[in-house]
Order: structure tokens, then C-alpha cells, then sequence
């Protein structure tokens, strides 16, 4: 019951931090932020959509996977930027939209731990690929259409009785209990090192700092499933109003997730100051 309470605690907390920042700001600047936040969802959208209208994006070679790269570099820069923004909103400050370009200096760290990330999944995708073989000549390097092309053959099989027992002599439990533990790899590396991307663009620390500090902020991991299921029903609830309630509550979701990191960050330096 004590951990209970204590959620329902931190609940609370973050849901007056939320009213009292937009209060304390004024509702034009959360407006302003939740605005910035619709400009650059749109433009990735559209960029994004045109350039799959006008080109083979996922072709397998050098200047297509170049371009990607350098697309996916300078959206990562850009939403540093937006956190970068959204972080001084916290603190008070006004919203420069100058910050959304002036911190792609944090860009090279902010890719490394995203590596680290992929990394992590190495071993269940190449599990995956061993059991259902990626054509290259039809998905080029769409590995997301893959799965989900992959995803909807097994639903579809599984409506099949025929087909699906074909399928369980080809995917023995055994097999099914190795696709579990690969992915908890990947999960864990999520659930304990989340913080580190913020903790780099909140106060510029380096990798390994970063890696280090997020993992000593997440123990609590109960706390953090919690919080996150409650804040994907709201952003579920917000979808059935329209895109702009959406934003609106995205931008709170952001806010959110930040006001629990700041406290993290600041609870885990009150009990070093007091060991």
C-alpha cells in the first residue's frame, strides 16, 4: 500500500506542477509552446510525405541511406531544440524559437545514445530475420514496413486454423519464450536510460555521465509504467477530439515527463546531500 500512495502522490504533484507552470507562464505561453510543437509535428509530415511521393527513400544504397541519415539527423536536431525550449519554459523563461537550431551541438551525443539504443535490439532482430528472411529487393531499408507486414501474415494466419498450425510446428514455444527474453533487452535499456537524453540537453553532460545519472534517477520503474500508461489513455482520450487536441495534449505529455524528470533529478541529489 505505501508504494501505492506514493504514486498516487507523485500523480498529484505532477498534475499541479502542470496547472501551476501554465498559470505561472500564462496560458498565450503554453498556447505559443503547444503551437511550436503543431509547426514542427507539420513540417516533418510534409517534408516527410513528399519526399516518399517523390523519391525511394528506402532504396537500398549509398545516397538514399545517406539522405535518411542526414533527415533523421537534422529532426533529432530540431526536437533537441523543442526540448531545449520546453525546459526553459520550466524554468520560467520565454520561448526563443532561435534555440530550435542553436543546440545541434549536442546532436553527436544525442546520436550515440540513440546507437546504443539500436544496438540493444541487435540480438531480437536478427532472431526475427532468421526466422522470417528480409527481402531487400522489396523493403530496401523499411524495416518498419517489414514488421508490420510481418505482424499482419500472423494475424492473418492466426484467423486461419489451418495455416495456423502449420505455422506453431514452424514456431515452437521454445522459440516464442527466445523472442521474449531478446526483447527485454531492449525494454530494460528504455525503462532505465530515458533520462539520459534530457540530462545532455538539460545540462550538456556527456555520454557516459548521462548513462550513468539516468540509470541511478530510474529504480523505480512500477512508478514510471504507471505514469506512462495514464499519460497514453490521455493522449488516446485527446485523439478522439482532433488533431488539435492531440497537440495540446502531447505538449502536456512532454511537460509532464519533464516535470517527473526534474524531479528525479532532484530528489536523487537530496538523498546524495543528506548520505
Amino acid at each position: 500500500m505505501p508504494e501505492y500512495n506514493n504514486i498516487r502522490d507523485i500523480i498529484n504533484k505532477l498534475y499541479n506542477s502542470l496547472k501551476d507552470l501554465i498559470k505561472n507562464n500564462g496560458i498565450f505561453s503554453f498556447i505559443n509552446l503547444a503551437a511550436l510543437n503543431f509547426t514542427i509535428m507539420i513540417l516533418i509530415i510534409l517534408v516527410t510525405e513528399w519526399i516518399n511521393s517523390n523519391m525511394n527513400i528506402f532504396n537500398f544504397s549509398i545516397p538514399m541511406i545517406s539522405l535518411r541519415l542526414a533527415l533523421s539527423s537534422l529532426f533529432i536536431g530540431i526536437w533537441i531544440g523543442f526540448f531545449k525550449i520546453t525546459l526553459n519554459y520550466l524554468d520560467g523563461n520565454k520561448i526563443n524559437i532561435l534555440n530550435l537550431t542553436s543546440n545541434f551541438d549536442l546532436l553527436p551525443k544525442i546520436l550515440v545514445l540513440k546507437l546504443i539504443s539500436y544496438f540493444t535490439t541487435l540480438p531480437l532482430f536478427s532472431y526475427i530475420f532468421y526466422k522470417f528472411p528480409y527481402d531487400l529487393q522489396v523493403y530496401g531499408t523499411n524495416i518498419e514496413l517489414f514488421i508490420s507486414d510481418t505482424s499482419n501474415n500472423i494475424i492473418e494466419t492466426y484467423s486461419d486454423k489451418v495455416a495456423w498450425e502449420i505455422f506453431s510446428n514452424y514456431i515452437s514455444s521454445s522459440e516464442i519464450l527466445l523472442f521474449i527474453f531478446l526483447s527485454l533487452l531492449p525494454i530494460w535499456f528504455s525503462l532505465r536510460f530515458w533520462c539520459a537524453e534530457f540530462l545532455i540537453i538539460d545540462q550538456n553532460l556527456n555520454i557516459r555521465e548521462s548513462l550513468f545519472t539516468s540509470y541511478k534517477l530510474t529504480k523505480n520503474i512500477f512508478e514510471l509504467l504507471v505514469i506512462g500508461f495514464i499519460l497514453i489513455i490521455l493522449n488516446l482520450f485527446c485523439m478522439l477530439f482532433g488533431f488539435v487536441f492531440l497537440i495540446v495534449g502531447l505538449t502536456s505529455t512532454y511537460l509532464i515527463i519533464l516535470i517527473y524528470y526534474r524531479h528525479l533529478k532532484s530528489f536523487i541529489l537530496i538523498r546524495d546531500l543528506n548520505k
